[in-house]
This record gives structure tokens, C-alpha cells and sequence, in this order.
């Protein structure tokens, strides 16, 4: 006869009431905790086995531990079994060296995530926010393979460290990209060895691409290589590579993806790939964002797409605005230096005003590129808007590569 099935309280009140028992003799003087644990992305109610001496305890996750008893239907015994298994696998942990702010700073890393999402977490931790994008502090236990095994720096924690938000920052900064080098390479290359072909393989023999080069942005380890978004000067170094702006797409917060802006790309269909991933392939402890990001070359500016359009937007509405009050003013209204310029060297315009009233014709191809940097977007994002009114939305193009890869 099959055992009755236990709600999640009545799980978590009888695994802490019968955890020591399913422990070796060492932790029968253990005491044992249920509280709720926060961290990126996730909560859940954590199991704490702690002995005496004992500084740093694992948070053994129950959310996680519930979910596995109700949908593989294992018998309670087998779930408290491997409950006991993860206690004593944790290591222990030596941690008088996180009152020295000097061994501390060699170990920082930053990692990325959704601001809003983790509105909680980040009231207790300090954090840099880039339009929607929170940057925070974490303190890796074991070198270079210790992501997973970390715990994030706090405000009380940097106050008893004596340490400035700013100068946590620049450590962090530099201590990450020692820890966790930047990894660039091109789709292309990821797919090539997903599907097992060899980097030396004739290129003819390789399959083909079509469109925009698609990049991928990680770290060596590809775990919250995200962050790497965030290295100095990484972003100016991609934008010099490409030779124009480009479109970061949050595929995870282990990586992204990026996309040169050529003008042949909708932002809004992009905005649509992202968001059906996250909710179809990318698990939620691993979303990054759902908004599609734009890297601005000239302004130096990290931004999501549609920030960068009402931005463009409200640029052309000064610079028309600009024009319009220069054109109004009459000769007696310019300033001195703009009279004494004109009759010193006056304009091709103004020489020939007495023989033609007509304004001379524009060089067309010199302002087309002029302005093709910083309008391109917005245009097509506008254009875009008007015919989404009019139509459905259509199946994105390599949608499912992406899905693929998520």
C-alpha cells in the first residue's frame, strides 16, 4: 500500500524532525533550522544542519527536495535519504579570512541579473543598476571553480569589512576578470561544436549563415558570464570589432548574445525572440531579462533598445527644435561671432542669394550618412509599431536555433 502524500508543511515539519536520525553519530548535538533563504533569481525554505564550531552552513533547499517527492512519487525515506547525503557532502569551510578585507578583494565577483525581479535581495546587498540591469557582489569560496559555492556581500558585511560601495566596485571589477575571463565567440563556432565539427574543417565543408554575424558573450567557466557585459572596456572593444552599434539579447545570465545594428534587424522581433525563449526554454533561476539591449558607440551608452529610441527621438526633436530658432533669428538677431563668420566667409547659400531665392539642394548621400547612425533604429522601430497594429506578429526567423541554445 502506497503511502499517503504529504503538503509541502507537513514534508518540511518531518524532514526537520527526523533529519538527525537519518545522520551519522557527529550531528546527534546538531541544531537544525528551517528558514527562508533569498538569493538571484530564486527563494525557497532552507534546511540548516549546523554543528558546534561551525561558522558557515549549507542552506539545504526543500522547495526543490518537495518538488522531486511530489513529481517522481519516491517514497519519503528516499527523499530524506538524499536530503542527509547533501548535509554531509557539504565541505567544510574555513572563514576567518572574511574579516580581512585584503584576502576578501582577491576572491570578489560580480554577476548580473533583473533588477526589478530581485527588488528583495537587493534592499540588503549594495548594487549598481544599469536601466534595468542590477550589478551585485559576491565572494567566491573555492578559486577559480567556486561560483556555485559563494555567498553574496551585504551592507553589514561591508560595513564591518570598513569598505566604500565604490571601492568594492573597482575591486570586484578587476578581481572578476581574473577569476572569470571573457569569452567572445561566434555562434557559428558554438554550433559547430554542439554538433561535432572539427574548428579546422574546411569552410566550405561548414554549414552556412545568413545575416548578421550572431556572437556569444561568457566567461571561460560559462557560468554568470552575463557579467562579462559589465568588463571595462568590453563593450567599446565589441563595438571597434563590429564597427557599429550592436544589440545585447539576454539569452541567460550565464551569457548573451549579440547583434551588430546594420539596419537589417527589428528590434521589436528580437524583443519578441527574447521573451518566448525565456518563457519556453531558459529556466527561471536562470533569466536574465526580457528586454532586448542596444550598445550606443558614439555616446557610450548601455541601454534597452527602446530606451535608445526615445532617446534618438528626443535628440532630433532638440536638434529640429535647434534649427527652427536658428532659422527664425534674423541678421540682427545673431550673435556677434555668427555675423563676423558669415562676412568673412560667407556661405555658398548666402553668395548666390541675390541671383536665386531657392535654397541650394542638399548633398543627399552625405546626409543620408550622416544621419543613418542614430536614426536607423528608431525608424525602423517606429515602422515597425505601425505595421504590428495593422498585422500579427510573424514567426521570428531562427527562432528555434535559438530555442536550441537557450
Amino acid at each position: 500500500m502506497s503511502e499517503s502524500r504529504m503538503n509541502f508543511q507537513e514534508f518540511v515539519d518531518k524532514v526537520k524532525e527526523a533529519i538527525q536520525d537519518a545522520l551519522p553519530e557527529s550531528f546527534r548535538d546538531a541544531q537544525v533550522s528551517v528558514e527562508p533563504f533569498r538569493k538571484l533569481n530564486t527563494s525557497y525554505l532552507g534546511l540548516q544542519v549546523k554543528r558546534e564550531g561551525q561558522t558557515v552552513v549549507p542552506n539545504i533547499n526543500l522547495d526543490a527536495h518537495f518538488r522531486e517527492y511530489q513529481e517522481t512519487g519516491k517514497p519519503f525515506a528516499d527523499v530524506l535519504t538524499a536530503i542527509a547525503e547533501q548535509v554531509q557532502l557539504a565541505p567544510p569551510m574555513e572563514t576567518e579570512w572574511l574579516k580581512d578585507y585584503s584576502q576578501v578583494k582577491e576572491k570578489l565577483f560580480i554577476r548580473v541579473s533583473d533588477a526589478k525581479e530581485n527588488e528583495a535581495f537587493l534592499r540588503m546587498a549594495p548594487h549598481k543598476e544599469v536601466d534595468g540591469l542590477a550589478i551585485s557582489y559576491h565572494i567566491a569560496f573555492e578559486g577559480l571553480h567556486g561560483v556555485e559555492a559563494s555567498t553574496p556581500v551585504t551592507y553589514k558585511m561591508i560595513e564591518m569589512l570598513g569598505v566604500t560601495e565604490e571601492q568594492l566596485h573597482a575591486d570586484a571589477l578587476e578581481s572578476t576578470q581574473r577569476l572569470y575571463p571573457v569569452q567572445y565567440t561566434s555562434m557559428a563556432e558554438v554550433m559547430n561544436k554542439m554538433m561535432g565539427i572539427d574548428a579546422d574543417m574546411d569552410p566550405d565543408m561548414m554549414p552556412a549563415t545568413e545575416g548578421p554575424q550572431l556572437m556569444v558573450l561568457t566567461n571561460m567557466q560559462g557560468i554568470h558570464g552575463a557579467a562579462t557585459l559589465f568588463y571595462p572596456g568590453q563593450l567599446e572593444a565589441i563595438a571597434q570589432q563590429m564597427g557599429s552599434d550592436f544589440f545585447v539579447l539576454p539569452s541567460s545570465v550565464h551569457e548573451t548574445l549579440i547583434l551588430p545594428d546594420d539596419g537589417t534587424v527589428e528590434p521589436d522581433s528580437l524583443q519578441f525572440m527574447v521573451r518566448e525563449i525565456n518563457q519556453s526554454t531558459v529556466a527561471p533561476e536562470d533569466r536574465l531579462s526580457d528586454f532586448v539591449y542596444h550598445y550606443d558607440a558614439k555616446d557610450h551608452v548601455l541601454e534597452k533598445a527602446e530606451t535608445f529610441a526615445l532617446r534618438m527621438a528626443q535628440k532630433e526633436q532638440e536638434a529640429e527644435k535647434a534649427a527652427a530658432e536658428a532659422e527664425q533669428k534674423g541678421p540682427e538677431q545673431m550673435e556677434p561671432e555668427q555675423k563676423d563668420s558669415e562676412r568673412k566667409d560667407p556661405s555658398p547659400e548666402r553668395k548666390d542669394a541675390g541671383k536665386d531665392d531657392r535654397k541650394p539642394e542638399r548633398d543627399s548621400d552625405s546626409r543620408r550618412d550622416k544621419g543613418k547612425e542614430k536614426t536607423s533604429v528608431l525608424a525602423r522601430l517606429n515602422d515597425k509599431k505601425e505595421k504590428l497594429k495593422a498585422q500579427p506578429k510573424k514567426d521570428v526567423p531562427g527562432r528555434k536555433q535559438e530555442a536550441a541554445i537557450g
